[in-house]
């Protein structure tokens, strides 16, 4: 049976994440501090330490935290799709339906991962929509790119998105939103399958190469009649009369 400090050093040490976690994303790491933490957290200020150590090894795990949530999400959706047989559009609306119940959730993870600054390696929030999209195959990559821009954007930039006609705070954002970047995707999705063949320069071929690629004889050369002394520029020569002769 668990013991209740057990239980009370883990309910302690959650709370203090997740204090943690608003006051990084709202603040940054600097303007943070343990005695904030421990206040945020309803523990005293010592507590942070004593769970912790520093601020900095706290910073990682919230960090750290926040990525291995994108991964848990990406996990969970793979099992679900393993699990049942589910053709790629249902699957792709059950990602962005997750994707973005996440995010607008926790709005702190979306700020924490824009501001990590290379503490976690990689891109955990790019890769776990990449993963839970695997069965898409070859249109995977460029669907995940979009599906990430549309749903990431309004919450990371919430000023500009709100400037542009998009509240990611508003009451039923991500019911209305995730139809919006269904539409984007699939017009992502269709172009994918379609070469573009750029048009052909114009032809630069003679008259006579034309003629003959769609054999039809050329236009005959029509010759010049001479022209008229009227008609040329020079006036025309007078004739030299002839003398009479003396008898």
């Amino acid at each position: 049976m668990e013991q209740p400090k057990q239980r009370d050093a883990d309910r302690s040490r959650a709370a203090i994440l997740d204090a943690a976690e608003s006051l990084f994303a709202e603040h940054g790491f600097d303007a943070v501090t343990m005695a904030q933490v421990g206040a945020a957290a309803g523990v005293s200020r010592g507590t942070p330490g004593y769970f912790f150590g520093t601020k900095e090894a706290l910073y990682r795990v919230v960090i750290e935290r926040a990525a291995a949530t994108f991964r848990i999400l990406a996990e969970t959706l793979r099992a679900r799709d393993a699990a049942a047989t589910r053709e790629p559009a249902a699957r792709l609306g059950e990602t962005v339906d997750a994707f973005l119940a996440l995010l607008t959730s926790r709005t702190s993870l979306v700020k924490l991962i824009d501001r990590e600054n290379g503490i976690v390696s990689g891109e955990p929030h790019a890769e776990a929509l990449r993963d839970a999209l695997e069965g898409l195959g070859d249109d995977r990559d460029r669907v995940a790119l979009v599906a990430l821009a549309m749903c990431w954007f309004p919450v990371s930039h919430s000023g500009a998105a709100r400037l542009l006609g998009v509240d990611a705070s508003a009451p039923g954002f991500a019911q209305v939103w995730r139809d919006e970047v269904l539409a984007a995707v699939g017009v992502a999705e269709r172009a994918s399958k379609l070469r573009q063949v750029a048009p052909e320069p114009p032809s630069r071929e003679t008259p006579a190469a034309v003629a003959e690629r769609v054999d039809v004889a050329p236009p005959a050369r029509v010759a010049e009649a001479p022209i008229a002394h009227e008609e040329r520029d020079e006036p025309p020569k007078k004739k030299k009369k002839k003398k009479k002769k003396k008898n």
